[in-house]
């Protein structure tokens, strides 16, 4: 028999400020931490979608490396 977790408003807002920089496994470690009950994953992520709240789909786009050194070399050159 599952019990019914009646979320706090501080906890909703934390998911609502957190949800697309840290991971759901993360939320539920740190609401763990902060209410002291035994908050799973998937309480979060079933909260995070009631919530209407989504995750960007894929991985995240990594900048190229090349594009960085040249802005830099770029940069270097108009202080000169």
């Amino acid at each position: 028999m599952s019990v019914y977790k009646k979320w706090s408003q501080n906890e909703i807002e934390y998911i609502r400020n957190n949800h697309v920089s840290v991971p759901d496994e993360q939320l539920a470690v740190k609401l763990s931490q902060i209410s002291g009950q035994k908050i799973s994953t998937a309480m979060v992520r079933r909260q995070r979608r009631k919530l209407l709240l989504s995750k960007p789909r894929g991985r995240p786009v990594k900048s190229n490396v090349n594009d960085k050194i040249i802005d830099a070399e770029v940069k270097v050159e108009g202080v000169l």
